[in-house]
């Protein structure tokens, strides 16, 4: 509706044609691979069929071997441990995974979730835990901005270890003893997108690292060309490649490495016994075709990798009582579902569904809102991030944490009933937060002409901002920034939402000089600011909006995955898609379009009657159809004529369902 452009790809046929010949996937999933610029099909067999060998080393963060040292020092003298987290669900699910594995190292260890403090590191919360001897701060999902307290903590003779995955601020990182996001712009950690319970994940995998046999030793990877005498040799430490070369085998000192792996048995007739520290050969090794030394090493340093990730089975049972908390912030902080991302939550969804009572607190919302269902992303999106988030937006963020830890289900029952109390308290915040912004909107903006969207509002209570925000941008499809004022003080918080190509916090950037704090994403940010400075920064905002934002970039676009025959509308082709699940940010699900159908049994539904639901018919097929938040449309569809749809594709007690995204008339007679 709306004039909104659709984007319809043509095929490359060539190129599908080669891609079935080389897999077994349905042609329909071929299309939408295609369509999301897949060309080649090494990487798109790498999306499918995503490796946990294909993980990175937490070993490439910078900073990463001096975080995990101090940590580990730490614990073995018995030093209190401050891990401060953020409150929303990433934040609580970083608490949780790092708590619990300096926990099971025997750290003394304690944790802080700030309430009415605001985002990020809090002066006060460092002196309280100063009088209670905390030495070592450890912050997760936050601390990135936070220059100000952590040269407060530093003058207190605390050190402070951030961990974050939020932007750096430009003028500079805070003076923390180390600082662990990929986002800085010397880290050379391959991947960018990592969620804070991602980084999280990472510091906690390098710290029991720590403590296995071959940390800080040389390791050596050795490919032996006999008839020369010489080897081709990977040296890595912690699994960081540090040199690679070719020797002859009597110029080389075995002693000098602590492991040695290799396929070549033969090599022990140039080494003597005494001299063989701890050889790994990996008799079945294969490395694929003919090739150099230092390509046969290559392929030998991948698959001992993949086998270690397998054997080790103390890191193994790491990552798997871990990776569903990573799964569940990950989803919640809508983080794009690719690469790592995308292989730490499938591994997490699948501990879900063998077992989803694993940690008692999450076995609680699964029951009472999933009914037994595949625990899918989608799911944990609707039903348990809101959950986890209610208590952080209540400023009760603890709870969750309690959730999380809780080992008996006694305790963990206890956390389940105030954060379902909370969660029904937050909705009805929710319903009237998003009636007085709608007011506030209409009166402060001049919806028609202004780029970007700047409310104030007072006496209201804060907790649910961000979500009002993002439903009033996805609406108008303009950048919001929604304030409160502060009670009791001369500031207000406001939460940023922003649209595509409008980079939120570069804005903000532009105008920090009126603001008190500010930091966040792209899409996602929050600031504080001087209530008296709202109008100088409404203006200076508007104006960067107007230099950066184009009627192209607000018109809503729909990218169509695939155009479907109504023949395709059936189970089999909804079921074919799960292949490319976990659906979440960069990952959306399909987008299909179908042409020249009818509408049938239009009804209009819902509590406040906003929504419609209506039958699709074409060729003789039929299909249900939901489309949200339309019943204002229903006028404009008459039965007699030809539409366009575009919708994904769902399933409704079992029975293939359309969720309509948009309707045109259709050109097709």
């Amino acid at each position: 509706m709306n004039n909104n452009e659709w984007i319809i790809q043509d095929i490359d046929k060539d190129l599908l044609a080669d891609f079935k010949q080389q897999t077994q996937l349905p042609e329909t999933v071929l299309k939408v691979l295609l369509n999301r610029g897949f060309k080649d099909i090494n990487s798109l067999k790498d999306f499918i069929y995503p490796k946990t060998e294909d993980l990175f080393n937490p070993f490439l963060f910078e900073d990463m071997h001096k975080a995990v040292t101090r940590i580990k020092q730490a614990i073995e003298d018995k030093e209190k441990i401050l891990i401060y987290a953020d409150r929303d669900a990433d934040g609580v699910t970083s608490l949780a995974i790092l708590y619990n594995t300096i926990n099971v190292l025997g750290g003394n260890v304690v944790w802080y979730i700030p309430s009415d403090e605001g985002y990020g590191l809090s002066c006060s919360i460092v002196d309280k835990y100063k009088t209670e001897n905390v030495k070592l701060i450890v912050t997760v999902d936050c601390g990135i901005t936070a220059v100000k307290e952590t040269e407060y903590a530093n003058s207190l003779g605390m050190q402070v270890i951030i961990t974050d995955h939020h932007e750096p601020p430009v003028d500079g990182l805070p003076n923390a003893y180390c600082v662990i996001d990929a986002k800085i712009s010397s880290c050379k950690y391959p991947f960018k997108e990592l969620a804070g319970c991602g980084v999280s994940f990472k510091v906690s995998q390098a710290l029991m690292q720590t403590y296995g046999k071959y940390f800080d030793k040389k390791v050596a990877v050795v490919c032996v060309d006999g008839e020369k005498s010489s080897a081709y040799i990977i040296t890595l430490v912690n699994d960081i490649i540090i040199s690679k070369e070719e020797k002859l085998l009597n110029e080389i000192n075995w002693n000098d490495y602590a492991r040695i792996i290799t396929n070549y048995q033969d090599l022990q007739k140039y080494i003597s016994e005494d001299d063989m520290t701890d050889f790994v050969f990996l008799e079945n090794f294969v490395p694929g075709s003919a090739g150099s030394l230092n390509f046969t090493a290559e392929n030998l340093l991948a698959q001992y990798r993949k086998n270690e990730f397998y054997d080790d089975g103390r890191m193994l049972e790491f990552f798997e009582n871990n990776v569903d908390l990573v799964t569940l912030g990950t989803i919640a902080d809508i983080v794009p579902l690719v690469r790592e991302n995308r292989i730490l939550v499938r591994c997490g969804l699948e501990i879900f569904n063998k077992n989803s009572s694993k940690r008692p607190g999450l076995g609680y919302i699964f029951e009472e809102f999933l009914k037994n269902q595949k625990i899918s992303a989608k799911l944990v999106s609707w039903y348990v991030a809101p959950m986890i988030n209610a208590a952080g937006r209540m400023s009760k963020a603890d709870i969750s944490a309690n959730l999380l830890l809780a080992e008996d289900k006694y305790n963990a029952n206890n956390a389940f009933v105030e954060l379902k109390k909370l969660n029904n308290e937050r909705k009805e915040l929710q319903n009237e937060n998003t009636k007085q912004f709608d007011i506030l909107l209409k009166e402060q903006c001049d919806i028609q002409n202004d780029n970007i969207f700047v409310v104030l509002a007072k006496d209201l209570q804060h907790g649910v901002t961000g979500i009002v925000a993002a439903k009033i941008m996805r609406f108008y499809g303009k950048p919001v920034i929604l304030f409160i004022e502060d009670k009791g003080t001369d500031e207000a918080t406001a939460s940023c939402r922003s649209i595509d190509g409008f980079d939120m916090v570069s804005a903000l950037e532009r105008t920090k000089d009126l603001l008190v704090k500010f930091g966040g994403h792209s899409h996602a940010a929050g600031v504080t600011i001087k209530i008296s400075k709202i109008e100088e920064f409404r203006k200076q905002i508007k104006k960067v909006a107007d230099e950066m934002i184009s009627t192209e970039m607000i018109a809503k676009k729909f990218i169509v995955d695939c155009e479907l025959a109504p023949v395709e509308l059936n189970k089999q082709t909804y079921n074919d898609l799960s292949v490319l699940e976990p659906f979440g940010a960069a990952n959306s699900q399909p987008l299909f379009l179908l042409r020249g159908i009818k509408f049938e049994d239009i009804v209009i539904i819902g509590p406040n009657k906003d929504h419609l639901k209506f039958t699709v018919s074409k060729d003789n097929v039929y299909a249900n159809a939901v489309f949200w938040s339309a019943a204002k449309y229903r006028d404009n569809f008459n039965y007699k004529d030809n539409f366009d749809i575009l919708f994904n594709m769902d399933c409704n007690r079992d029975a293939l369902q359309l969720m309509i995204q948009d309707i045109r008339k259709s050109e097709v007679l």
